[in-house]
């Protein structure tokens, strides 16, 4: 029996788009340089950048025109770094729990 095909090129290409306005965060990319760069009609980063906008990934500049990653993007970051302190405290109780004298 086959697998089944649960990959949809539409959102692995949005996934794309949010790494390519990673590399570049202070002056942003254009639809073209994004386009280009995946080998893609610009009626598709058109959509995907409209959508990333949306959720709050993506963000246009007013005065360039030019896309940039926007603020959910810093907040995933964010919360993994918090959700690792916190991990490590309970480690540390944990490893407290285990080697204190009693």
């Amino acid at each position: 029996m086959a697998e089944p095909k649960y990959t949809n090129e539409a959102q692995q290409r949005i996934l794309k788009v949010v790494m390519l306005l990673a590399e570049d965060v202070i002056t942003g990319l254009s639809p073209t340089q994004i386009a280009s760069e995946l080998s893609v009609p610009a009626s598709y980063v058109t959509r995907d950048l409209e959508n990333l906008k949306t959720a709050g990934w993506a963000m246009q500049s007013e005065e360039t025109g030019r896309w940039l990653l926007g603020a959910k993007a810093g907040a995933v970051g964010v919360k993994v770094m918090h959700s690792i302190d916190r991990a490590e405290r309970k480690v540390t109780e944990d490893r407290n729990r285990f080697t204190r004298n009693t």
